[in-house]
């Protein structure tokens, strides 16, 4: 899908459905970069962000927990923080995958299997926590949780080097629009559930969630084009291309 098509179907979509563009935030894809881990300069800022983020949270629970667990050890009130903040990524990450699955097809495939990946991180650093004890093993946990819980989702990356900014925006706008219509969908069919086949308003809620339905499901058709032109779908294609 060519950019200037794409450029047309927002410039159509903002006149008919303004509000898909308003209130409506993604939170996932903040950076887009181009190629794999740090060939674009870019990629270190989500890092760099991650790291201002979490480990002053990081030293602040481990502070809290030393003045209300005074007999914890050092190392138990550092692994105990890190473990609160990895459990807090478990929470938002199937919040924030959800955006994503109804919005862009290509990155869900690649993300889907975060919280799995989470999941497998939190039991290691418990059980270094109670058996292991070891500092190299607990640090090197936490940023790899970091890794699937904040950086590759604030991060996109397998970006064309051709691909330019605004570029950048149209896709991040058609994405916003798919949720939107997403969401419209789900609105319409609680409306539905709680409504009588005999109300006057029934018919009419229908013929709208059939429209919203379909509009949901030609942008994300839409928008795996459009990925397709911009980027690498998968590191595969990437190493093939460039090779």
């Amino acid at each position: 899908m060519r950019t200037e098509q794409v450029s047309l179907l927002l410039q159509q979509l903002q006149l008919l459905y303004p509000a898909a563009f308003k209130r409506n935030y993604l939170f996932y894809s903040q950076l887009k970069t181009h190629g794999i881990l740090l060939e674009d300069r870019k990629a270190i800022i989500s890092w760099i962000l991650a790291g201002m983020i979490f480990i002053p949270v990081c030293l602040l629970l481990r502070d809290f927990l030393q003045l209300s667990f005074p007999k914890l050890s050092a190392f138990q009130t550092q692994s105990t923080a890190i473990l609160i903040i990895l459990l807090f990524l478990m929470l938002v990450v199937p919040f924030i995958l959800k955006q994503v699955k109804h919005s862009s097809y290509s990155l869900y495939h690649v993300l889907r299997y975060a919280p799995l990946k989470l999941t497998v991180v939190i039991i290691l650093e418990g059980l270094n926590l109670l058996v292991l004890e070891n500092e190299w093993v607990m640090w090197g946990l936490f940023f790899f949780g970091l890794s699937v819980g904040f950086v590759r989702i604030y991060k996109e990356n397998l970006f064309r080097s051709s691909t330019q900014n605004h570029e950048y925006y149209q896709l991040q706008q058609l994405r916003r629009a798919c949720f939107w219509a997403y969401r419209q969908t789900v609105a319409l069919r609680l409306q539905l559930i709680f409504s009588a086949k005999d109300h006057p308003q029934y018919k009419q809620r229908k013929q709208q969630l059939e429209c919203y339905a379909e509009l949901y499901t030609r942008l994300l058709k839409s928008e795996y084009e459009y990925c397709k032109t911009l980027k690498y779908l998968d590191i595969e294609t990437y190493l093939n291309e460039r090779h």
